[in-house]
């Protein structure tokens, strides 16, 4: 007798831990980061900072900048529509950045770093590079200054690179204390 009070004691176990098992709801994971919608965001806040900074004493946008990439037009996780033309994106950092990584984007290699021995001022020079495989194809500056915002509501840097099977843009766009780093290609169909 003692062998079957053992044996329906495991069995009445089993189905209690079972019965806990399938009613007890699932845990959740946290749902990644929705990066679409964090750019998307980001640039709805920088139209609204553009509209809001008509003042005399600030220029909404520094030169060289141009306020089409505003309007933006974020189709899905990996295109855009900008003035009528579908490109390719893959962002490079939104909110607060790092200064150095990398990425591949349709074939080549972009990594981004900064140097040692920085200016004093709190700019930041940050080094870009796009490689083919284990060649260089091309490479550029940027500076980054946190700052400029005393000077400029909005910020807006594109960069158009010539590589050699295509044009890629390259477009920093800075807002009080948060920044949006991206690439762009012209869709080939």
């Amino acid at each position: 007798m003692p062998m079957g009070r053992s044996l329906f004691v495991f069995l009445f176990s089993l189905v209690v831990l079972t019965s806990l098992c399938i009613t007890q709801s699932p845990s959740k994971p946290s749902p990644p980061t929705n990066l679409m919608s964090e750019v998307v965001s980001f640039l709805n806040e920088s139209k609204d900072a553009l509209n809001k900074c008509n003042t005399t004493l600030k220029s909404p946008l520094s030169s060289q900048s141009d306020s089409e990439y505003l309007n933006m037009i974020i189709l899905n996780g990996t295109m855009l529509r900008l003035k009528g033309e579908v490109y390719e994106y893959a962002v490079l950092g939104v909110g607060n950045l790092s200064f150095s990584g990398k990425i591949s984007f349709r074939g080549y290699q972009i990594t981004w770093s900064t140097p040692k021995n920085l200016t004093t001022t709190g700019g930041q020079r940050i080094d870009f590079r796009i490689q083919k495989g284990n060649s260089i194809v091309d490479s550029f500056v940027y500076w980054y200054i946190p700052f400029q915002l005393d000077s400029f509501c909005i910020s807006i840097y594109a960069k158009p690179i010539e590589l050699p099977e295509e044009e890629v843009t390259f477009v920093f766009i800075h807002i009080e204390g948060k920044d949006l780093w991206m690439v762009l290609a012209k869709n080939k169909y």
